[in-house]
């Protein structure tokens, strides 16, 4: 389970363990499904229609997948926060925002490592 301050040991575990079980659910992580069909309502709003061929099937499925896979990697305690996310990408993005830190703070503990040694 991802925790705190431990995103990039979390992202090269899930990279490893989705990329040696199911390549297409990693590619869909990174690069995104990006087919969708959209339509409008009666009032016209946008809609997106359910799938029509196989290739939109299979790629719903593998959304959904990669979606779940991520969504399981995660305590439970905020798996509410990144659960209205449509895509697996952007959950991977927001996960990557909220865990992952930024330069400064990465830096502050490596220092505060080689301090300890």
């Amino acid at each position: 389970y991802l925790k705190k301050d431990e995103y990039e040991v979390w992202a090269m575990k899930m990279e490893y363990w989705i990329t040696h079980n199911d390549m297409s659910i990693w590619e869909v992580i990174q690069n995104s499904n990006g087919i969708k069909r959209t339509g409008r309502d009666r009032d016209r709003r946008v809609i997106i229609l359910p799938p029509m061929t196989a290739e939109e099937h299979i790629a719903v499925q593998r959304e959904s997948k990669a979606r779940t896979t991520l969504l399981q990697s995660i305590l439970d305690d905020h798996v509410a926060d990144f659960h209205y996310m449509d895509e697996a990408r952007d959950i991977w993005n927001a996960v990557k925002a909220r865990f992952g830190g930024n330069d400064e703070s990465k830096k502050m503990r490596k220092s505060i490592l080689k301090q300890k040694i």
